[in-house]
């Protein structure tokens, strides 16, 4: 079989059957003849991918030296090498893959994820848009959004937001391409925007409680806190358990002044997790604005003991 090239080729099951058993022979006894052909080292190689990575990649090794020409050979032993870290080595056979099989236009992801985690981000976009170049309705759309991140890493706000856009554009209902969509909105600071993307969220599956919980989170930093106390009411209801929520629930009835209810969240989200130090700071904060000095105290202390001093300053001006 030539396997310069991926191919597919029909035998019959009698023949597979004579294969299989040859080659769990041959793989089984681990030994490597001179007579061994490249096609041989690359099948026996190819076998030993999943079971024993350093195996495979010894076998494909032996196959390039005898025949320098196997694309499949260099393709298999550099996603291998991928896989145990060795992204030099990986990146290497990529390249020399595209040179022998320059059609296989797939290996522009590989090169991508392997400059990605060799720190090489302008590289990996390059690479990514290699890729969507020669394919630029990749039904997948993940290219776009490798790409959107690597250039989000870079400062390029709106290059990402153009790929997500693309993204969403290919697979509207693909729930996490939306979702990098919102959060590189959200993190930038385009919160009107940001709500335009957890509404497509929340339409692509509306059982979710963390979406309701991030439109809150969107319409807290509009400064709409009855808009924002409305989500977290659903978040709630959809997950009672989610500490977060009344949490941040919790800061907005203190911005509208009910002090009393943003007390009552205090307390049930350190109820559900009494390990978060931000939890007692803001309630110390909402005590202290109800005239609960010593309590305030008491929370700052305590927020302080786990490692939470925003507000520990606090402590010293109003305290002592």
């Amino acid at each position: 079989m030539n396997v310069k090239k991926i191919s597919k080729v029909l035998v019959s099951p009698f023949f597979l059957l004579v294969i299989f058993v040859f080659g769990f022979f041959k793989v089984a006894t681990c030994q490597v003849n001179d007579t061994d052909s490249a096609e041989d080292l690359y099948n026996r190689g190819y076998r030993y991918l999943s079971a024993d990575k350093e195996k495979a990649i010894d076998l494909l090794t032996q196959s390039i030296k005898k025949d320098s020409t196997l694309a499949n050979a260099y393709y298999h032993r550099g996603i291998t090498y991928f896989k145990l870290g060795e992204f030099e080595k990986a990146l290497s056979d990529f390249n020399k893959t595209y040179e022998l099989s320059p059609d296989l236009s797939i290996i522009y992801m590989y090169k991508g994820f392997a400059q990605r985690n060799m720190g090489n981000i302008s590289k990996a976009v390059e690479s990514f848009s290699n890729y969507i170049s020669l394919n630029p309705t990749d039904t997948s759309a993940y290219s776009y959004i490798l790409r959107g991140k690597m250039k989000y890493e870079l400062g390029d706000f709106n290059g990402a937001v153009n790929d997500y856009n693309m993204a969403t554009k290919l697979k509207p209902f693909e729930e996490k391409y939306n979702y990098y969509k919102f959060v590189a909105f959200k993190e930038a600071g385009y919160y009107k925007e940001a709500l335009k993307s957890v509404n497509n969220l929340i339409e692509v599956n509306p059982d979710f409680y963390g979406y309701y919980f991030y439109k809150g989170n969107v319409f807290q930093n509009l400064n709409y806190y009855d808009s924002a106390v409305y989500m977290y009411n659903i978040a709630i209801i959809k997950n009672y358990q989610n500490p977060d929520s009344y949490f941040y629930r919790a800061q907005s009835y203190e911005k509208l002044e009910k002090y009393n209810k943003a007390l009552e969240d205090y307390n049930t989200a350190i109820a559900l997790n009494n390990t978060d130090g931000s939890f007692y700071s803001k309630r110390g904060n909402c005590k202290y604005l109800m005239g609960n000095k010593d309590e305030a105290c008491e929370d700052w202390d305590v927020a302080g003991s786990l490692g939470y001093y925003e507000d520990f300053d606090k402590v010293k001006s109003v305290c002592n």
